[in-house]
């Protein structure tokens, strides 16, 4: 799931003449001299905002547009919920269930847990006032009049999740192959937008005004790389690593392991000899030296260390080596890292090289670290707002790790559709800038 913060404003008059529930508010689509802000004022329009914003063209997507009184704020992007994208597809017994019972239990089950969790997400930027939903389908193979009623059916649940969260839905669309349909319009099959022609975002003033070097047109949804793997078979050592002893034990280790992964996300992955590679793939073995590491690398050495012993998580020893004392702010800021939460914001270039260096290291990896390896690799493209790439590899991972509990547990985080906290706020969200 992705999630981008802009703001740009629709302030203008709404017109509610046409017999459609749902019109974008007509305003002019050009820059206002006076002060500067863009004006929307057609469908064309709002797929550029979109694009512009997530820094991509969103493909088989649920898009989730906030606004912010009349201005236009952040953008959540998740794939078609898996009902959706099962119940447009002719060839699927989802499908065929749907044309004879409509949804199923489960089904509903799922879209409101997509709805509820989005909802509550908008909810929390207090700017919200309300929203625009689209659900942009490339895969429909069934009628429109099915496809409406599939899509319609699922908007009721996901916007009656966004009304508990008093999010209300202004307007859902549906989207495909480049036509416009509207739902929950009070006359559908009569609405004179349904089926009207939708133009290419790039062609739009918005487009150029926000992108005017054109970066996001070469920029498709974002493809996952394949990751490469150790050599099988892989089999774990009979006992796990002892982590309090070794905390307790050899403190000074415990800095070394740190302040090599410090080094290595300050200047960049370099090459690696055989006891460097152990190094960090010994590290990696144990769970709160994990946490510590990905905390140093969104923020700094001190605060992971500060802040673990302010969780009580490293004993005191760790801090006397480090001559360091416990902090209670550092200790909030690294226990809601992992979940992207922290009010202080990620360093996304030390995380970059945090990610090209768990690619040098995963083919080297052995059965007890490379799941973690891999499991790094999947929280950065998660924490970024890219969940679909996140869930591949996840998926790819857990192929070769099938018991890494780090896997398991992330991938359930996954399927549940959570997003990155960061990725709610302007100052914090990672953007395609952020990489070389």
């Amino acid at each position: 799931m992705t999630q981008k913060n802009q703001h740009t404003d629709t302030s203008g008059p709404q017109n509610f003449e046409a017999p459609q529930l749902y019109t974008f508010p007509s305003i002019t689509s050009e820059q206002n001299p006076a002060d500067g802000r863009l004006k929307i004022s057609s469908p064309e329009d709002v797929l550029a905002y979109i694009q512009c914003t997530l820094g991509f063209a969103a493909k088989n997507s649920l898009v989730v547009v906030a606004f912010a009184g009349r201005q236009l704020s952040t953008v959540v992007r998740c794939d078609l919920p898996q009902p959706i994208q099962q119940m447009v597809r002719s060839d699927t017994p989802e499908c065929v269930t749907y044309m004879d019972f409509g949804l199923t239990e489960s089904q509903e089950l799922q879209l409101i847990d997509v709805g509820r969790y989005i909802g509550q997400l908008m909810a929390s930027e207090s700017t919200t006032t309300s929203c625009l939903v689209l659900y942009l389908c490339d895969d429909v193979t069934i009628s429109n009049q099915q496809a409406l009623s599939v899509t319609g059916v699922a908007n009721s649940v996901i916007a009656a999740q966004f009304g508990l969260q008093r999010v209300p839905v202004e307007q859902s669309w549906l989207i495909h192959h480049s036509l416009l349909w509207h739902l929950r319009c009070a006359s559908t099959t009569e609405c004179s937008v349904q089926g009207s022609d939708v133009g290419s975002p790039e062609e739009t003033d918005i487009f150029r005004s926000l992108d005017p070097e054109g970066l996001t047109s070469q920029e498709p949804l974002p493809a996952s790389r394949k990751l490469l793997f150790p050599p099988a078979p892989l089999t774990l050592r009979e006992h796990p690593a002892d982590t309090q002893r070794l905390l307790n034990e050899q403190p000074q280790l415990v800095l070394d392991w740190l302040n090599l992964w410090d080094n290595n996300v300050d200047t960049g992955p370099q090459m690696l000899d055989s006891q460097q590679v152990a190094a960090f793939l010994e590290s990696l073995e144990h769970a709160r030296i994990r946490e510590a590491i990905v905390a140093l690398v969104c923020f700094d050495i001190n605060t992971a260390i500060q802040g673990m012993a302010a969780l009580e998580k490293f004993p005191t020893r760790v801090l006397a080596a480090a001559d360091l004392a416990p902090n209670f702010l550092d200790g909030l800021t690294v226990r809601d890292c992992m979940e992207g939460t922290s009010d202080r914001a990620p360093d996304w270039q030390r995380v970059q090289q945090l990610e090209r260096l768990c690619h040098q290291l995963l083919p080297l990896s052995d059965a007890r670290s490379g799941g973690v390896v891999a499991g790094i690799l999947v929280w950065i493209e998660w924490a970024r707002g890219r969940g679909s790439i996140a869930m591949t590899y996840a998926k790819q991972a857990r192929k070769h790790f099938p018991t890494e509990q780090f896997l398991i547990t992330l991938e359930k985080f996954l399927s549940q559709g959570r997003v990155a906290g960061w990725a709610t706020r302007k100052g914090s969200a990672w953007s395609p800038q952020h990489a070389a």
